[in-house]
């Protein structure tokens, strides 16, 4: 007697599943290497658009400053260096500091953008001095009156816009003596550290 077989013997599944595990391995591998190359390239673009694009920080100068009973008129100017960066400025408060210590209340300037390589000239009228005094030890036979700007600030380069960066003026304004008036136009256009 002989037996017959009526299905096909079953097939091979080791082979099978092999097959197709080095297939979806070859598969996957070609995968992550275009990703990580995409990913790779894109990186490599943003570090040349930052060196090559990358702002600088704005420039400014105090024009003027004046006396008028207890009112004091500053003019100062704001210059923007980059050719390919315009700046937005947000927050901006001004005030005069005497040996450290604030002698004016803030002023809030108003906000305002600034284009490429341009220049803007800003006026504000600090009123007299605050209660805040220096500390009776210090000498005030000669020294320095600092007008401080404190704000936020970001670029525009393009059509990307940076998030807010802090923004610290310091100019210094003018050599004073105790009791004397504060002379019309006591500053040439000097220059003022500016830390982003």
């Amino acid at each position: 007697m002989s037996i017959k077989f009526t299905e096909s013997p079953p097939k091979d599944c080791s082979k099978k599943g092999h097959n197709n595990l080095f297939h979806n391995l070859k598969r996957n591998r070609k995968l992550l290497i275009s990703l990580s190359g995409l990913i790779f390239s894109l990186l490599f673009i943003s570090v040349l658009l930052w060196l090559f694009l990358h702002p600088n920080n704005p420039k400014f100068y105090l024009k003027d400053l004046s006396s008028f009973n207890s009112t004091i008129s500053t003019t100062f100017i704001s210059k923007n260096p980059n050719s390919h960066a315009s700046l937005y400025y947000d927050k901006l408060h001004a005030y005069l500091a005497y040996a450290g210590v604030q002698i004016t209340p803030d002023l809030a300037l108003p906000s305002f953008n600034q284009g490429e390589l341009d220049s803007d000239i800003i006026s504000a009228n600090l009123v007299g001095p605050t209660s805040k005094q220096p500390a009776s030890g210090t000498s005030m036979k000669l020294t320095s009156l600092n007008l401080k700007i404190h704000g936020n600030l970001r670029w525009k380069v393009g059509p990307f816009v940076s998030g807010w960066y802090k923004l610290e003026v310091n100019c210094m304004t003018m050599q004073i003596r105790p009791g004397m008036p504060v002379p019309a136009s006591s500053v040439q256009e000097a220059e003022c550290s500016t830390n982003v």
